[in-house]
């Protein structure tokens, strides 16, 4: 009998900036508590922008979560992602100089 062999995680293309296309991405390879937060945060972004009759609580919130998507979808970008937001909230943001801006933001990820 053998051993099966150890398979490298599974790295996903970049998703879509849709509920349903990060869903799928942190399905297939975030920690279950993870999908559970972002679940309840989908909803009760859903449920504001109803209150209010206006939909930025929820493509801010889409947009938020599209970014920490894009780290889980691969493993060694999801290390690099919680050891920068360790970063800030143990020392705070980066120097305004160091930051990107929203058009670069834009340009680099298409959101």
């Amino acid at each position: 009998m053998t051993a099966p062999q150890a398979r490298p995680p599974r790295i996903l293309p970049r998703p879509a900036c849709t509920p349903a296309a990060i869903r799928n991405v942190l399905a297939a390879n975030a920690d279950p508590r993870v999908l559970q937060r972002y679940d309840r945060e989908l909803d009760a972004a859903f449920e504001q922008a109803r209150e209010q009759g206006d939909l930025t609580p929820l493509v801010q919130t889409v947009r938020r979560w599209w970014f920490e998507a894009d780290a889980w979808r691969d493993p060694e970008a999801q290390r690099q992602f919680a050891a920068r937001m360790d970063g800030y909230r143990n020392d705070g943001p980066p120097p305004p100089e160091e930051r990107m801006t929203r058009p670069e933001i834009h340009a680099r990820f298409g959101v």
